[in-house]
């Protein structure tokens, strides 16, 4: 009802706030309230019309290009068959005059016009092909030109709602969609109206929220929790008139009677510690009472603020590499050097939005334990997909799109960052430019790792401060792993001596730029080959590497050779490390 009146010109004044809360028998604090509340949600659908109004905008754009596209291809296309049709009608022409002229030919000459007619029928019927080909080509760019414009009409209305949305918010308590339902009610599973008019007034009723009040006890002024010394909590809900005869309890406060609703023994599966701080502290604590189909849920929020820590490398960093289907996590020690190597199957691909985002969550706070068990800081990739996914259109690389769209980076990000805070563990993101061709490089065959794992070496590395230079190649070569189990051999960048080079000081990501072009062009000249043919049913495959279980490690063992390749003192890895080469010998010793 407020918003009706809102939204019909009425302005929150005195005399609006007496027409509603005494006729519903509450207080007027509890009408400051809601209309706080709806506030906030009316702002709320604003911001979130002005995010889709700008999506919308830039997809209407993007339309219109594809539009004018489609308009050359098919102006072009319809000429080019004006001009065949022409070809034809002259083709037709010079057969009939070939066969006039072979009707009247003499036997000597028969011969020769008779293949002559041949010659021109064989360009008549290709000549035909070519016709029915382009009317096919101009018909197909017709209908996608239609589809393209009706698309397009579609996203057009869609940006003029939103654009009224921005300015002028609407709300629908109870969901629209089951508002739309009492149109259909069969197909939704309603025998009558009634039926739904009882499902529509309970989903209406289903949640009301107490804020929160820092002057008052409890900090709060109808919900008060109090902690017992079992750890459990006592929640006394202060009723207003209108539900007095609901009350267990009632209490006289100044004269004044208060009905209440005692609830005992609450307990939180999340915060718990936190609440009891804000009551101990007399923060407000807000407190939402939310019911479904088996009873009502009680939610409690308060400002509980904690303090990132400040990543400290001494012992290491663990580097983070998400990718589609799993997430690569690498151990690296104080000197750059990887330890140990853990893999977390992380699929979201062909998973409802929930069931994605517990995942997410779930490997995320492996992450978070296991980098506080080992004392290190996370360091992940500064990574934005979001103006990537708003424009996959292209149906020719659906594999890209897929990869793409089931890409949880930002749900990633968020879970990790939440639950690193909460850990207590240093968080760190660093620019991902050239990381998987860096590992690929310089990691992925010295120490046996998989692109993805030696990716997450180089991000750990940057964060420490590594500078990542190409490496030194007797041969001026070097070989490149991809995705599958070979590789490709690249010519380095040459060198050029430090007196040509001061002059004009380059960055090192600009070799890194060079050798990236040169790998992903020979990726290119590999073509279908690079696909390995699946393995036929009741065979297996061997490879190399052993199949780890869910957030699993394994040791490193080196390669051929184990020379640490920090850049910054350019020394051999230490003698206690498990790669050295001492390392090396005390264990063929012990065998």
């Amino acid at each position: 009802m407020l918003l009706a009146q809102l939204k019909a010109g009425r302005v929150w004044t005195g005399d609006l706030k007496v027409s509603f809360y005494k006729p519903l028998g509450i207080s007027a604090t509890h009408l400051d309230m809601a209309y706080r509340q709806l506030m906030a949600k009316l702002s709320s659908v604003a911001e979130l019309a002005k995010e889709n109004w700008k999506d919308v905008t830039g997809k209407v754009a993007s339309k219109k290009v594809d539009i004018t596209r489609k308009e050359k291809a098919h102006g072009k296309a319809l000429r080019n068959l004006i001009k065949l049709v022409g070809q034809l009608h002259s083709i037709r022409v010079k057969v009939q005059q070939r066969r006039k002229l072979l009707a009247n030919v003499n036997a000597r000459d028969h011969a020769d016009c008779l293949f002559a007619l041949k010659v021109r029928l064989g360009e008549l019927h290709a000549k035909r092909a070519a016709v029915a080909s382009a009317r096919e080509e101009v018909r197909d760019l017709s209908f996608a030109l239609h589809q393209h414009k009706r698309r397009l009409s579609i996203l057009e209305g869609r940006a003029e709602r939103a654009k009224m949305q921005v300015a002028d918010p609407t709300l629908c308590f109870g969901s629209k969609k089951l508002f739309r339902a009492q149109f259909d009610l069969a197909a939704n599973g309603y025998d009558d109206h009634a039926e739904w008019l009882a499902d529509w007034k309970f989903r209406r009723d289903a949640q009301f929220t107490l804020d929160g009040n820092s002057s008052k006890e409890g900090g709060n002024q109808f919900a008060r929790l109090r902690r017992r010394k079992d750890g459990l909590f006592d929640l006394e809900l202060r009723l207003p008139k209108a539900l007095a005869h609901l009350a267990t309890r009632i209490e006289k406060y100044a004269g004044v009677i208060i009905p209440c609703v005692d609830l005992r023994g609450l307990s939180f599966n999340h915060g718990g510690e936190a609440i009891a701080d804000a009551i101990a502290r007399g923060q407000p604590v807000t407190v939402k009472f939310l019911r479904d189909a088996k009873s009502w849920k009680v939610t409690v929020s308060v400002d509980h603020k904690l303090e990132w820590k400040t990543p400290d490398f001494a012992g290491g960093a663990l580097g983070v590499d998400i990718n589609a289907g799993h997430v690569s996590a690498v151990l690296v020690d104080p000197s750059g050097n990887p330890v140990e190597v853990y893999n977390f199957p992380c699929v979201t691909y062909g998973k409802f939005f929930d069931q994605a985002q517990d995942a997410v969550r779930k490997v995320a706070a492996k992450i978070a334990v296991l980098a506080k068990q080992l004392g290190v800081p996370v360091v992940a990739e500064l990574l934005d997909f979001s103006e990537k996914k708003k424009t996959l259109k292209d149906a020719k690389n659906a594999r890209y799109a897929r990869m793409l769209s089931s890409f949880a980076y930002s749900a990633f990000w968020k879970a990790l960052s939440s639950t690193c805070l909460r850990q207590g563990v240093a968080l760190r993101r660093v620019n991902p430019a050239y990381t998987s061709i860096i590992g690929r490089v310089k990691f992925a065959r010295r120490y046996g790792l998989s692109v993805h794992e030696a990716a997450s070496v180089t991000i750990a590395r940057r964060a420490m401060d590594y500078s990542e230079k190409l490496p030194r190649s007797s041969t001026g070569t070097v070989k490149v792993p991809t995705n599958g189990s070979g590789h490709v051999t690249l010519d380095l960048p040459v060198r050029k001596d430090a007196s040509e080079l001061a002059p004009k000081s380059r960055h090192v990501w600009s070799k890194w730029y060079g050798l990236n072009k040169e790998y992903q062009k020979a990726l290119a000249a590999l073509g279908s080959s690079r696909r390995k043919p699946r393995p036929k049913s009741g065979s297996s495959q061997l490879t190399g590497r052993s199949i780890l279980p869910e957030s699993s490690s394994r040791n490193l063992t080196g390669g051929a050779e184990n020379r640490s390749m920090v850049s910054r003192n350019t020394r051999d890895v230490p003698a206690e490390s498990r790669f050295s080469h001492a390392a090396r010998g005390r264990r063929r010793a012990g065998n």
